[in-house]
């Protein structure tokens, strides 16, 4: 496996947009940061299931509300056929617990091409074409996201020491310093090829809203919502922790709208490759690492087998 070099070392592809790492596994690689999993990674995550305890992290997908104004909640339609029954879904891959695939969110404007450009330099309208499979989410299936992952409970960390948070705009995004304090809190140490889910608890926030506000919630003027912070700090951050892939329960893994450029999603997914995961429901999770004491599991996720596709339903769980 090819060592990441320092974060000092970004961009690799020059000129290139801001911590690129084109070209790290090769101009064709279409699995980025999943490449870290490897199966000693793998193996040493297995050992990480000690009470035997499966917990699903796939919120509701058919819930009334929906965090975008342009992401249908799945309609689910049943299908008699006179001697057994079929069920018809509809949806938007994004409308639940969903990772984003590399051809999602490209870098915004990058000046040097005049367009947005993805992973290891794909153009938008080259992502947007039918016959392009390459850096579909099938990729996440090739390569299925089965790793060590910790669960950094940030809402217990910030109540420990008598602070708050808000949930439904980015005024109180999650510092480093914060993910840094819980994770020695919780006794969490980082290997290469782990994976971060961010507890932040924006669903219990979701869940105290009335139906019609639900419902209103995606036609705000500003979409806004909790998350971690952005800028170079965080980057620098995660690159040198060596996750494999990141996941929160809020709508977007960084603050949204993010509060400067690049943005988390443009460096991770459209530099790095590397997956992000948003609206996964992490209460059971946070419940159960309570209890235990302990808060580093065995993740496993498997996208949908679409060739070319752009997201996908997580289908993740966390086996304890």
């Amino acid at each position: 496996m090819t060592t990441p070099p320092p974060f000092d070392d970004l961009p690799l592809a020059r000129p290139g947009p801001p911590f690129n790492a084109w070209g790290l596994y090769g101009a064709d690689d279409e699995l980025g940061r999943l490449n870290l999993i490897t199966p000693e990674v793998v193996a040493a995550a297995g050992r990480e299931v000690k009470d035997g305890i499966v917990v699903n992290l796939n919120a509701q997908g058919t819930r009334a509300g929906r965090v975008s104004s342009l992401r249908w909640a799945a309609l689910s339609r049943s299908i008699a056929k006179g001697y057994a029954n079929d069920d018809h879904l509809s949806f938007n891959t994004q409308c639940s617990t969903q990772w984003d695939g590399f051809k999602h969110y490209p870098y915004q404007n990058y000046p040097e091409q005049g367009q947005h450009v993805h992973y290891n330099g794909m153009t938008y309208d080259e992502a947007r074409k039918p016959e392009n499979k390459r850096l579909g989410i099938d990729n996440f299936t090739r390569k299925p996201i089965t790793s060590r992952a910790h669960l950094l409970d940030i809402p217990r960390h910030v109540a420990a020491h008598g602070g708050t948070l808000s949930h439904l705009d980015n005024s109180t995004p999650i510092s480093v310093a914060m993910l840094d304090a819980c994770a020695v809190a919780q006794g969490v140490e980082f290997r290469p090829g782990d994976i971060l889910l961010v507890y932040t608890g924006w669903n219990e926030a979701y869940a105290r809203l009335s139906d019609e506000d639900k419902k209103g919630l995606a036609f705000r003027k500003v979409n806004a919502c909790i998350g971690v912070q952005t800028g170079e700090e965080a980057m620098r951050w995660h690159w040198d922790k060596g996750f494999a892939a990141v996941a929160s329960d809020a709508m977007a893994y960084e603050a949204w709208p993010p509060l400067s450029r690049p943005s988390l999603h443009e460096v991770f997914l459209g530099g790095w490759g590397l997956p992000i995961g948003e609206t996964f429901d992490l209460r059971a999770l946070a419940a159960e690492c309570a209890r235990l004491g302990r808060w580093t599991f065995l993740f496993t996720s498997v996208a949908l087998y679409v060739p070319g596709g752009i997201a996908s339903p997580a289908n993740a769980q966390a086996v304890l």
